[in-house]
């Protein structure tokens, strides 16, 4: 009985592992590009990343150095923070 309790929790716990959302991602670089027209931001490793709306274009400039924490769900990555 308690293998067969085990066994349905174990089977439990992946499937819900499977189902859970992508998880947000880090990664760092320097800013290459800064697009406000099309929301969006280039490191110099030439990854693009999409700008939420209501992002502060004044706490960035090109060159800056920064650690980005995006999600990669979608088609292009989606920044959270900065």
């Amino acid at each position: 009985m308690t293998r067969q309790i085990l066994a349905l929790f174990a089977s439990s716990f992946l499937t819900v592992a499977m189902s859970i959302p992508s998880v947000a991602r880090e990664a760092d670089g320097v800013i290459e590009a800064i697009d406000q027209e099309r929301s969006e931001l280039r490191l110099s490793d030439g990854q693009v990343y999409h700008l939420p709306p209501d992002f502060d274009y004044d706490a960035i400039a090109q060159g800056m150095t920064v650690v980005v924490i995006y999600d990669a769900a979608d088609e292009r990555p989606v920044l959270h923070a900065i």
